[in-house]
């Protein structure tokens, strides 16, 4: 995406990639990700990379959403190119595999019903990044 003049942060992804499952220290659940945000707020770590942690889970989760998680009332849900691209790449991977997104959306529908939203914004986000993916270079 670089390459191809997308304005994207590359270190920010990298670190984000690194950081997002740092909550998983304290909690397994989808809480993992508030958790890992507070952890960098105490290390005073930028509001893209806390964002990026927070905001990772599934294809995010809105704040009408956050009831049936146990969690704060607010949105989570990734807006910046970075935010994105590291969702996208922790719902693709799983151990040593890469999912493809029909795998992901099986997998999560083990989980919510294929009409819940969150597996909708799923299907949204796999196509926005695969698209950005496969646009042929200028």
């Amino acid at each position: 995406m670089k390459e191809r003049n997308f304005p994207i942060n590359c270190d920010l992804v990298l670190a984000g990639a690194m950081l997002h499952d740092i909550g998983r220290s304290q909690s397994h659940k989808l809480d993992h990700g508030v958790i890992g945000a507070n952890i960098l707020k105490k290390e005073n770590m930028s509001t893209e990379l806390v964002s990026i942690v927070e905001n990772h889970i599934f294809a995010g989760i809105s704040k009408e959403e956050t009831s049936e998680f146990n969690l704060p009332f607010r949105d989570f849900l990734p807006n910046t190119l970075e935010e994105k691209i590291v969702a996208y790449a922790d719902n693709i991977s799983k151990e040593n595999d890469i999912l493809t997104s029909e795998q992901v959306v099986k997998r999560y529908s083990r989980y919510l019903e294929e009409s819940h939203p969150i597996i909708q914004r799923v299907k949204t986000l796999h196509y926005e990044i695969e698209t950005l993916l496969s646009t042929p270079e200028k």
